[in-house]
């Protein structure tokens, strides 16, 4: 009895072990059939792409990509922003490198002026949501044709000193009442110390928080562009703020400033509503805060129904100029979401969020206690606050004269000339 349990136990074991050795060998090839379907094999002759892109240490993905298609070599130029230089090269007809990194508010303004060719033929509609979703398809394509593939998330976070919290008695505000309320129970207790701040040179950040609160300034369908900056979800964010602003309870500040960036390394700044990307901005130029900050989803208007939005956030997109569209179409998707390349970009080119949907398969093995985050595990945070985006729009193609607009407003605002903040969004709407 006893040797026939043994010799039964002996044919579990195998049949076990060969069904293991089948559910990998399934997904092995599942895996494979998934990369050639998302991932199509180069069909043309060798060739070197030309790109530019601020993102740091691209190569390091650049070499991955290489590996797997030798006949394809890219040719990778950083120079910083390039809108000056890709508007004159797009005004001249000629001189635009094959693949050109945009952010996505000013994607559409490209697409608008022709500086970039579908790659609809290499990867259509449905593998796109497959990789990306639903929503950043706003931001890559229009009328049909899609242009080229999203990067890095600019999912909203809230970032707050734990020190000055603990200190003051604050709690870290879950609805945007909340907030209100901790930003007047530090300025009555600290008025030296701002609870938090907005930005005066960012047009995006207002837009950005309206689309936070399930709403958006305006869209495209149709061939048409359709502007609503005075809705009521709209009013609503901007009579939020504007009480706040007018008591002097938040201050209007030029952000990326020398002294901007000091007050959030010195403590004089308690917290900030920014991008997920801000994180790696914060660590590098408020070095000496580090283990202070937490992070946290941002404040809701209601709990019951949660939004986020973008603030930022970049996309690469295959231009007009490009001779070889078949190999752009393929480098800049397998950039964006092959996992090998999703790996590269966040631990070498400091991106914290990728939007794609395959960065689920590698975010938790790249998550981990955070130090200047105090330990916290700061990339789940981020990822959960990336996967709250449900909502998108096409931004408008005149952002720079949108950003110009509202800097004035603002000017003139501080330099007293309009009494109330929420007056702005009106005269925004004006000038556009």
């Amino acid at each position: 009895m006893k040797k026939f349990q043994k010799l039964d136990g002996g044919g579990e074991m195998k049949r076990r072990f060969f069904l293991i050795l089948s559910l990998i060998v399934l997904i092995g090839i599942f895996s494979f059939a998934q990369d050639e379907k998302y991932y199509p094999e180069y069909t043309g002759k060798p060739v070197t792409l030309t790109m530019w892109a601020w993102t740091s240490n691209e190569n390091y993905s650049i070499e991955e990509f290489e590996k797997l298609y030798p006949n394809i070599k890219i040719q990778w130029e950083n120079f910083g922003v390039h809108y000056t230089k890709a508007q004159t090269a797009l005004a001249a007809g000629s001189g635009l490198p094959d693949v050109l990194m945009i952010e996505y508010n000013f994607a559409p303004e490209y697409m608008d002026l022709g500086a970039f060719q579908p790659i609809n033929e290499w990867l259509d509609e449905e593998t796109f949501i497959e990789l990306y979703g639903e929503e950043p398809l706003k931001w890559c394509s229009m009328d049909g044709n899609i242009y080229g593939t999203p990067q890095d998330s600019g999912a909203f976070v809230y970032y707050y000193r734990k020190d000055i919290f603990d200190k003051y008695g604050l709690e870290v505000p879950t609805t945007w009442e909340e907030l209100a309320e901790q930003a007047r129970k530090l300025h009555e207790l600290n008025p030296e110390i701002n609870f938090i701040t907005v930005p005066m040179n960012t047009n995006w950040y207002w837009k950005d928080l309206v689309w936070q609160a399930g709403g958006k300034f305006w869209d495209y369908k149709d061939g048409n562009w359709y502007i609503d900056m005075t809705n009521p979800t709209s009013e609503k964010v901007f009579e939020f703020w504007g009480e706040l602003i007018d008591e002097g309870i938040v201050k209007l500040e030029m952000w990326w400033s020398p002294d901007w960036y000091n007050a959030l390394n010195t403590g004089k700044t308690a917290s900030i509503v920014s991008a997920a990307w801000f994180s790696e901005w914060l660590r590098y130029n408020a070095p000496d805060s580090s283990g202070l900050w937490r992070v946290s989803l941002p404040p809701q208007w209601d709990p019951d129904n949660p939004h986020n939005g973008y603030h930022g956030g970049s996309g690469f997109y295959v231009t007009s100029h490009s001779k070889n569209p078949e190999a752009a179409a393929i480098f800049v998707n397998w950039l964006n979401s092959h996992p090998t390349s999703l790996k590269c970009l966040h631990e070498y080119s400091n991106l914290p969020v990728l939007v794609s949907k395959r960065y689920e398969e590698v975010v938790h093995d790249l998550s981990g206690p955070d130090e200047y985050f105090g330990g916290q595990n700061s990339l789940e945070i981020f990822w959960e606050a990336h996967k709250m985006v449900d909502t998108a729009f096409t931004d408008v193609p005149i952002m720079n004269a949108v950003e110009a607009s509202v800097f004035t407003l603002m000017q003139n605002y501080v330099d007293g000339k309009i009494e109330h903040f929420k007056d702005i969004l009106p005269l925004w709407k004006k000038k556009l």
